[in-house]
């Protein structure tokens, strides 16, 4: 069974979204979506380290894997719009490689608009998204991979009290060296809520695998 079946068998994707932050809310894209996401991935400031970004070259081109990729979904990545206290879209947010056998997910974060950048809204929606994946049943660490240069990035996975565990190998195969960053679910349930309520961690966790 695919990650998209069992988010729709326990109703997780439908009945607890839009999630939110202090400011921010992560939501489902829809093809509205589109001309943001459009834009923002043919933005080289934005993609600057990753050569190998998924881009394409008109609107056309690029609504068919839109649609597949970002808002129906693949069955093995989750797409999230990031938007602002006023609901202005600002990014997106991704998670994938969920492997339930050894409980680990990989997550992924692009903050399209460049005037919030700096501005604290990357790390509080990466708080966010891990929030939500740590009620996935056996999930017990997220990881994530960034570009060693990517100083924006370290320190937004820094703010949401991600560790970077070492370089390593560059999976875009650019030559550039990259960091694995990493937190555990006891580490997010300390810092992320200092008033731990068990029922929002998975005390009794929502059930992703039957």
């Amino acid at each position: 069974m695919t990650e998209t079946q069992h988010e729709n068998k326990t109703g997780q994707a439908q009945g607890d979204l839009p999630l939110h932050g202090e400011r921010v809310y992560l939501r489902r894209p829809v093809m509205s979506d589109a001309t943001r996401v459009f834009y923002w991935e043919r933005d080289d400031d934005v993609w600057r380290y990753d050569p190998h970004r998924p881009y394409s070259r008109t609107m056309p081109e690029f609504l068919p894997t839109f649609e597949r990729n970002y808002v129906r979904g693949n069955g093995r990545q989750f797409w999230f719009i990031i938007e602002d206290e006023k609901h202005i879209p600002i990014g997106t947010i991704t998670y994938f490689n969920i492997d339930h056998r050894i409980g680990q997910v990989e997550v992924g974060l692009g903050l399209g608009e460049k005037s919030r950048w700096g501005q604290g809204y990357g790390s509080e929606a990466i708080r966010t998204l891990v929030k939500h994946l740590f009620t996935f049943s056996g999930i017990m660490r997220v990881y994530a991979e960034t570009a060693l240069a990517n100083h924006q990035a370290r320190r937004a996975f820094a703010k949401a009290h991600f560790v970077e565990v070492g370089q390593i190998y560059d999976p875009r195969s650019t030559g550039q060296p990259w960091i694995l960053l990493e937190i555990w679910k006891s580490t997010a349930q300390a810092e992320y809520n200092k008033n731990f309520n068990p029922l929002k961690w998975g005390g009794k966790e929502q059930d992703h695998s039957r």
